[in-house]
């Protein structure tokens, strides 16, 4: 028996390697003018690759799989400049991609931009009829649709994964701007869920039996005209949020979360998040619970750019990178394992420090130290010292010198690079000097204590960030208080 369980083992791995073998790639437009027609000869296992470019009219929009274990995706899904201008441009005619042929994981869509969308349910995608695919680093914008602006998800054995995805601007005429989730159970992880609109549920709504998991997601920017802000749930849509960062939503009532009881009562846990408000702004109606887990706060991230809303009424996207003091670095569960190829949006390590962040980004903390401890503006020394240095799982020697900036948090946008810079190995230290006279003018205006933010990166394969912050003070002419 043993031999025949080795012999069976053998034959599938013959078949396996025979399949790879067989797999083909087809390239957009060089082999086939549209992505359609490319996924139209794929066998499973094959790749679609779509170079950089606009795709539009019939062939790049409502987009069907046919429900064929396959991967569409950008010539780099991992460089946001190549996923932003690999762009399906629906003109407004029709949703990007459709998912309706129970599709499992192995469809995977990958780094593209989707954008002009307009459909009844998912402006941008669609999933349904038990279609589960697998959706990573794409961009889904400007789209809008009377359910799900960005992406729509129904039926109760429909279970995508999305992950590292920007759903950013979308709009929805009855509720989630960002995604309408309709007895569906997604997994929608590190993923950036900003500056979408609806009348409810703002970022997501959900209702019916099912339950989606929201994990390592920054949801922020959003407005609801009636309620719920970031999410709408009821009617026993039970909701699982954990590691993530809700804030600076907003609605008439219910700015963050709002749990209804329309039909059927609803329960949703929530552990390890920063929520702003916390339960002045996430409601519960009569027959419903919040399970508040544990690790939950309520402070400002810190991020480095908050989006916000122009003169022309258009979404200006933040850069939602945490500062270096952020409160939900090192917040999240300590006793969570990351996976061996578990990233965060950018790509790095999903752990860089000891403990999981929250919300879609993972920062290295360096202990930096600056020297004066109190500068005078008024001074005209020459040099501004720091000193660097990285936790001791990391080498001093990786990093890249030419990456390091020096900026006040309250002015993240305003930063200086150093003079000079040394290594020293032996203590696991970089010493790096700024022009004092940038410094000073920078702070200008400033008193007090202020709170200084050295950044930059380490030379490897993910470009790794790190940031640390110290504080001195200021002091005019002849003033030392």
């Amino acid at each position: 028996m043993k031999h025949k369980h080795i012999k069976i083992a053998a034959y599938l791995l013959a078949v396996l390697i025979a399949n790879s073998a067989l797999a083909t790639v087809h390239y957009v437009p060089e082999e086939h003018t549209t992505i359609q027609a490319a996924i139209n000869v794929c066998a499973d296992s094959d790749t679609v690759i779509v170079a950089p470019g606009r795709y539009s009219g019939l062939g790049n929009r409502n987009i069907n799989f046919k429900g064929k274990a396959i991967t569409v995706r950008s010539t780099d899904p991992g460089n946001p400049q190549i996923v932003n201008t690999t762009i399906i441009d629906c003109e407004g005619k029709g949703r990007g991609f459709v998912f309706y042929m129970a599709e499992k994981a192995g469809a995977t869509l990958k780094g593209l931009t989707i954008t002009n969308g307009y459909a009844l349910l998912g402006g941008a995608i669609y999933c349904y009829n038990n279609s589960s695919p697998s959706i990573t680093n794409c961009v889904v914008k400007n789209n809008s649709a009377v359910f799900g602006g960005g992406i729509a998800c129904a039926s109760s054995k429909t279970r995508p994964k999305i992950t590292n995805c920007n759903i950013t601007a979308n709009a929805a005429l009855v509720g989630g701007g960002g995604f309408y989730l309709n007895a569906s159970s997604p997994i929608i992880k590190n993923c950036i869920i900003s500056g979408n609109l609806a009348p409810n549920g703002g970022a997501i709504y959900s209702h019916n039996a099912g339950n989606p998991v929201i994990v390592n997601c920054t949801i922020t920017g959003n407005t609801a005209y009636d309620s719920a802000g970031a999410i709408y749930c009821y009617k026993s849509s039970n909701l699982t949020i954990s590691h993530s960062i809700l804030w600076g939503d907003t609605a008439m009532s219910a700015s963050e979360i709002l749990v209804g009881n329309l039909g059927a009562a609803t329960s949703i846990r929530i552990a390890h998040c920063d929520i702003q408000g916390h339960n002045e702004n996430v409601i519960a109606e009569s027959g419903c619970t919040i399970d508040w887990g544990q690790g939950n706060i309520d402070i400002d991230p810190h991020f480095v750019q908050p989006g916000h809303i122009d003169n022309n009424r258009s979404y200006v996207e933040g850069d939602y990178h945490l500062l270096g003091g952020s409160p939900c670095i090192d917040a999240g569960d300590p006793g969570f394992v990351a996976g061996p190829d578990e990233t965060d949006i950018d790509g790095n390590p999903r752990i860089l420090g000891e403990i999981i962040d929250l919300g879609v980004d993972e920062v290295i903390v360096a202990e930096v130290k600056i020297t004066p401890k109190a500068l005078n503006l008024t001074s005209s020394g020459d040099r501004i010292r720091c000193t660097i240095q990285l936790p001791s799982c990391y080498d001093i020697a990786d990093v890249d010198t030419e990456s390091i900036t020096l900026s006040k948090e309250i002015s993240p946008s305003e930063k200086i690079r150093p003079v000079w810079s040394s290594i020293d190995e032996e203590a696991q230290k970089l010493l790096v000097k700024f022009d004092r006279s940038k410094i000073q003018k920078m702070l200008n205006g400033v008193d007090g204590l202020v709170e200084l933010s050295v950044s930059g990166k380490l030379n490897d394969d993910d470009d790794t960030k790190f940031q640390g912050t110290d504080t001195i003070r200021i002091v005019r002419g002849g003033s030392k208080k």
